[in-house]
């Protein structure tokens, strides 16, 4: 069910509170949670920004909504107007990279941004990354919280379906914009949304509950695995690893070292493919001063990262 307790269980009042608001149903259903809460504490520094995109011919209309919306509950709005340019990931990608850079660069030590993804986005980003080959992390699926710059990205609604999202806005008569581009199906996202899951769920019925179930059964299973791996090598695991601590052991043992190691700083993780390279490189090999491996991650959401060596050690850091 859609309520207040959902954002406040989320929140830290002593903070500023962004919104971001695209004018969508999710984003809208959000932000008038957020103008319910404002009402029973006053204390709540809240704000909503918009990213105009540019991409279709609807963008300035959207705007104009979300400036009257914002407007109406009496709350300051942030504009950003960008021009979207794709770096050969795709159009999806480079607007969610844009969007992504305007929230860090905006927020300031322990703000806090709020976005609107639920429990269907969340099995849409699941599976998603299990047909790219993801590990067990990354079918965790998106984190209900994680930093960003100086402050925090919260999603409070992943416990929340798109049915009870529009429920909510139809029992109490709010409006939205529907983006067009939502029927596009050369979208992936979209392709899975609009044609793949409806097909899957006529076969095996809630099928998105389904994969949040395995997601969420994965997550308390990592995290049994990270305290336990985390308390037999906690000597290994650091930006500084010396090489000869973790020669004999196997191969998925040294890539588990090297994955929390790269965790712990922050940076993106590499894929098997990288992981393979880097163990061969430093491992298998005779390393020497112009060794490195570098890695990033495609959608640019952490920093890049490489591994180079220096008297008997591999140093990992932001590449």
């Amino acid at each position: 069910m859609l309520d207040s307790n959902l954002v406040l269980k989320s929140i830290d009042f002593k903070e500023k509170i962004y919104v971001a608001f695209s004018g969508g149903p999710d984003s809208t259903a959000l932000l008038y949670l957020l103008a319910m809460i404002r009402n029973d504490y006053d204390e709540l520094k809240l704000k909503a920004i918009h990213v105009n995109h540019n991409l279709s011919k609807n963008s300035m209309s959207w705007e104009s909504h979300c400036k009257k919306v914002c407007s109406d509950l009496n709350i300051d709005l942030i504009t950003e107007s960008i021009e979207v340019v794709s770096d050969g990931g795709g159009i999806e990608s480079a607007s969610r990279q844009a969007r992504y850079k305007i929230f860090k660069n905006l927020l300031e030590t322990n703000e806090q941004i709020l976005l609107a993804h639920h429990s269907d986005d969340l099995a849409e980003t699941v599976f998603m990354r299990l047909l790219r080959g993801t590990g067990a992390d990354g079918l965790e699926g998106p984190l209900s919280q994680r930093a960003i710059g100086k402050g925090l990205l919260i999603r409070p609604l992943l416990e929340i379906s798109k049915e009870e999202i529009l429920n909510y806005l139809t029992e109490n008569n709010i409006k939205f914009i529907e983006d067009e581009s939502n029927k596009e199906n050369e979208f992936d996202r979209n392709f899975l949304r609009n044609k793949v899951f409806p097909l899957l769920e006529t076969r095996w019925k809630n099928f998105s509950i389904r994969i949040n179930n395995t997601s969420s059964i994965l997550k308390n299973r990592n995290k049994i695995y990270s305290e336990l791996f985390n308390e037999k090598f906690h000597d290994l695991i650091g930006n500084n690893i010396e090489l000869k601590k973790i020669h004999g052991l196997s191969d998925s043992v040294i890539s588990d070292i090297l994955r929390y190691s790269i965790k712990e700083c922050n940076i993106a993780m590499p894929n098997s493919k990288i992981m393979k390279e880097i163990i061969k490189t430093f491992v298998h090999s005779k390393p020497g001063s112009k060794s490195i491996v570098r890695w990033s991650r495609s959608d640019k959401e952490l920093n890049a990262g490489k591994i180079t060596y220096q008297k008997g050690y591999i140093i990992i850091s932001k590449g």
